[in-house]
């Protein structure tokens, strides 16, 4: 029987992350509707071990669990190695270091055995943190670490927003027609580049606008004491500069200008939200929206 849904994980070196995420969506789940995959990106850790340990009680309770080795570095390259091994008409990306909930995969299933003809769809994230969060940390710097809540509605996406890579989901003949994610963009190794999802879901947009959000399609994305330090929003703020930097090289003029006015926006808003934290006498939260934003120009202007 063909499973519904292919959830795909692609993982580098988080075998002990990827332990916990394995046990949470595998526990109290009897579908026969769905597989999973993981495509293991050159860790040199416990991550083979790991998921054999899992398959050997999944495949005989008619769960398969796939592991695949993807030797070409980067997160794109990782995702559409899973693209081309997914054995379901559709398919859901899930990070390595999640925790889902108990309606995560069933809520998946229902979304498209009700709209089959969805091309895409994200659910909800929201952020748990595994060590204490940071003074300075404001609720509008916690999409960086993977929070995304538009609600308790199903709906369509408006224009300015699309899924988020730790829980999003195809159609996967699409790709088939849009192409693949663009390896020049996203992670690699330790690189912490990004835009290849709001790349890719801009070419899907130029023809489709049934992009869904799934709110009962939830996860928590675990966040360590490494990704809570100004040294790793610095890294990451510059990676998305970099990442707009090479989306933009063959832009027109027009896009070019449409997307800064988009920026200087975004930093004129930050004046009305830190003096809000400087009401509240929280003035770390204030200055480091300030410096989020200084760091990404520099990415992009960077050589």
């Amino acid at each position: 029987m063909q499973p519904v849904i292919t959830f795909i994980i692609c993982s580098y070196n988080r075998a002990h992350y990827l332990d916990d995420t394995l046990y949470s969506l595998l526990k109290n789940q009897n579908s026969p509707d769905f597989e999973l995959l993981v495509i293991d990106n050159n860790s040199d850790d416990e991550t083979p071990e790991v998921v054999k340990e899992y398959q050997k009680s999944t495949n005989k309770d008619g769960k398969p669990l796939r592991y695949i080795k993807e030797t070409s570095q980067g997160l794109s390259h990782a995702r559409n190695r899973g693209i081309k091994e997914a054995k379901s008409p559709y398919i859901v990306f899930l990070d390595d270091d999640i925790r889902a909930s108990e309606s995560l995969i069933p809520a998946w299933i229902s979304f498209y055995e009700q709209h089959p003809n969805a091309i895409a769809a994200g659910g909800k994230i929201h952020v748990q943190f595994d060590d204490p969060r940071p003074p300075w940390m404001s609720h509008f710097l916690l999409p960086l670490l993977g929070h995304h809540d538009l609600g308790n509605s199903l709906k369509k996406y408006p224009k300015n927003k699309y899924p988020f890579g730790g829980n999003m989901g195809f159609k996967k003949s699409i790709f088939d027609e849009v192409g693949l994610f663009d390896p020049d963009l996203g992670r690699k190794g330790k690189s912490l580049n990004a835009g290849e999802e709001k790349e890719l879901f801009r070419r899907i947009r130029e023809n489709y606008s049934d992009i869904y959000y799934v709110p009962n399609a939830l996860l928590y994305h675990r966040v360590d004491a490494d990704r809570l330090t100004k040294e790793y929003i610095h890294k990451q703020a510059l990676g998305l500069g970099q990442s707009m930097k090479l989306q933009l090289k063959e832009a027109s003029t027009l896009q070019k200008l449409q997307n800064w006015i988009l920026e200087t926006a975004k930093l004129l808003g930050s004046f009305p939200l830190a003096l809000g934290y400087l009401a509240i006498l929280q003035p770390s939260k204030a200055i480091m929206l300030f410096r989020f934003r200084k760091w990404i120009w520099e990415g992009y202007f960077e050589n």
